[in-house]
């Protein structure tokens, strides 16, 4: 049973949709997933290759322990186990997942001509490392240089072009090449371009052109540093990434924002010195929480008009120690 893999993208959603076909005009994909455009280009530009090494060196032994067995009766169960592994690392590799699923289906039933390592390269596999550091350092020499919109004087489309002026293959730079792509509809109210991948390189092309496409710019988070979005979440200088402790660089960001505010101004110290003092008389029972919450709305009003300059700090201090509740 053969599989469809394809891939499409509204500018705002990226898709991967999935699934095994009777035959080739079985349209029905059982498995679905969407993310925010970009996230799986910058996810990749996150994976530690360091730690694919041995995983996929693991993988390529157990291809090549398979070429012996001509009959398809060698074991392929850690195998597929290994790439169901390795598809939980990132969307790019449940494509890797599906296509070798169906290879070692096809090894099984012998339904291949000539050697089994015509069918199942497993150079394939190791050298997936290799080939992300080199994918992730052309990604973001593209970032860099032509998609960094913190300070520019052209559009992307000029930045791009430039940059690849006179390119012939050898410069360092990402290779784009052929895609397989068709024109078809998508979901009940539209079109757009689907990619049909061959190999992870397909995606990874076919989502930065999209990006150059659509004129899509990126500014490095000021928290980790790493570049996100800039059309993302309005005008955020933090990106959504997970930092420490499970808080994102934006909730740390804010969080730092939020201090600086308030070291910057004494009618917000006064205010939380004395909410914190009279919350606790809550707690202690000597007063409902009714007169307290009446207490904090007509502090906190006060407090917006010394931070608006339509009230003296003194005589909001002076309201707060005269210890009166409304």
């Amino acid at each position: 049973m053969a599989y469809k893999f394809k891939v499409w993208t509204d500018g705002v959603r990226e898709v991967f949709g999935w699934g095994t076909v009777e035959n080739e005009y079985d349209k029905k994909l059982v498995h679905k997933k969407d993310f925010e455009f970009t996230q799986s280009l910058l996810a990749l530009l996150d994976l530690n290759v360091d730690d694919l090494y041995e995983p996929t060196g693991n993988m390529g032994k157990q291809i090549q322990a398979l070429y012996s067995k001509t009959d398809g009766s060698g074991d392929t169960f850690n195998l597929r186990r290994a790439f169901d592994s390795l598809a939980r690392k990132h969307i790019f590799f449940e494509f890797l997942r599906i296509d070798w699923q169906d290879r070692l289906d096809r090894y099984e039933r012998k339904e291949f001509e000539g050697a089994v390592d015509r069918l199942m390269r497993y150079k394939d596999i190791t050298w997936i490392p290799s080939q992300l550091a080199t994918w992730q350092n052309h990604i973001r020499d593209l970032l860099k240089k032509a998609l960094d919109g913190t300070a520019r004087d052209k559009t992307v489309q000029k930045a791009v072009a430039d940059l690849y002026r006179g390119y012939d293959g050898s410069l360092d730079l990402f290779n784009f090449r052929p895609l397989s792509t068709g024109f078809e509809r998508v979901d009940g109210s539209s079109m757009a371009e689907v990619l049909y991948p061959r190999s992870i390189a397909d995606m990874v092309d076919f989502f930065l052109r999209e990006v150059v496409r659509r004129e899509v710019t990126f500014k490095p988070c000021k928290n980790c540093g790493k570049y996100f979005p800039s059309t993302a979440h309005g005008n955020t200088e933090f990106c959504n990434r997970i930092y420490a402790d499970g808080k994102t660089c934006r909730e740390i960001g804010s969080m730092a924002k939020w201090k600086e505010k308030v070291a910057a101004s004494p009618a917000i110290l006064l205010y939380n010195k004395h909410y914190k003092t009279r919350f606790s008389r809550i707690r202690a029972g000597k007063i409902t929480r009714e007169v307290f919450q009446e207490w904090a709305a007509k502090a906190r009003n006060y407090r917006d008009k010394v931070t608006n300059g339509e009230m003296p700090l003194e005589q909001f201090q002076a309201w707060l120690d005269s210890g009166r509740w409304v």
